[in-house]
């Protein structure tokens, strides 16, 4: 019982450390936060902080790693045979689990998470490849795959979008459009193109 109120209290101050960051890196450059003021904001002593991270670069690259191992266990949930819907199921999980954890990835952008996306897009195109390859048909995948490579991109970008945009559409809508935009496409010229209700 002990062991478990300790582990409840390590994940509450590592949550209140974390949006602390967020909430200082949407004003400020990481590289012009300071230790003290991260924990004055989070009401939590500096000797608290250095228990967790070494400095604040690496209190970045743990938040980074634990969303980055939390998304891919939400992506590895899903199979082929299991998602009778096509992809949209699966980005529905992908954009609920982004708006659930806003503060975190508002933080990876912020700091200038390009890594982060580029290591996010390889782990897409691979379990593409590995279990969702019969959703759609995107010719040969041996070597590099054009229209997979457009498709994650597509993804990703609308992501990236969705998030700087301060997630103001509802997940399941974002899912419908980057399903729709995978299936059908961009309108034509004229045409009222796919977007979500606000």
């Amino acid at each position: 019982m002990e062991r478990r109120e300790q582990d409840r209290r390590v994940r509450r101050t590592r949550k209140q450390l974390q949006a602390a960051l967020a909430a200082l890196m949407r004003e400020k450059d990481l590289k012009d936060i300071t230790v003290r003021e991260l924990t004055a904001l989070a009401d939590v002593n500096r000797g608290t902080f250095y228990s967790h991270y070494k400095d604040l670069y690496d209190m970045r690259e743990q938040m980074e790693e634990e969303l980055f191992q939390q998304l891919a266990a939400v992506l590895s949930a899903y199979r082929l045979e299991r998602a009778p819907g096509g992809l949209t199921p699966i980005l529905t999980a992908v954009f609920r689990f982004i708006l659930e954890n806003q503060e975190l990835f508002v933080t990876t952008l912020s700091g200038g998470g390009e890594p982060f996306f580029t290591r996010l897009q390889q782990l897409i195109y691979e379990m593409y490849l590995r279990r969702w390859s019969g959703f759609y048909d995107l010719g040969d995948t041996r070597g590099t795959n054009y229209y997979l490579e457009f498709v994650v991109s597509g993804v990703m970008g609308l992501v990236r979008a969705w998030v700087r945009g301060g997630m103001a559409e509802r997940a399941e809508d974002m899912a419908a459009l980057a399903e729709q935009m995978i299936v059908s496409g961009l309108p034509q010229g004229g045409e009222r193109g796919p977007h979500p209700e606000r």
